[in-house]
């Protein structure tokens, strides 16, 4: 009789979501929604969210090689 193995089940470090949560379009993840001013969120399907004062935006950037930064990103965490 073949052996089976038990599979693996990887979860995240980060406590639950709490209070209003943003949604992945393209793949469904939920993560907290996202304040202006604070870092964007990057989903693992390659979409860059974040909130520009007037909305959230979104942005498409490979997550595979070549690795890249969106262009303009400094400026989210820019202090007057």
């Amino acid at each position: 009789m073949a052996q089976t193995t038990q599979g693996v089940t990887y979860t995240s470090s980060a406590p639950p979501i709490e209070g209003r949560r943003f949604v992945c379009k393209r793949c469904g993840r939920e993560y907290p929604y996202p304040q202006p001013g604070e870092r964007p969120i990057r989903c693992e399907c390659g979409w860059w969210y974040y909130n520009d004062g007037a909305g959230v935006r979104e942005a498409y950037w490979q997550r595979i090689e070549p690795y890249r930064v969106p262009p303009g990103i400094a400026r989210l965490f820019e202090r007057d």
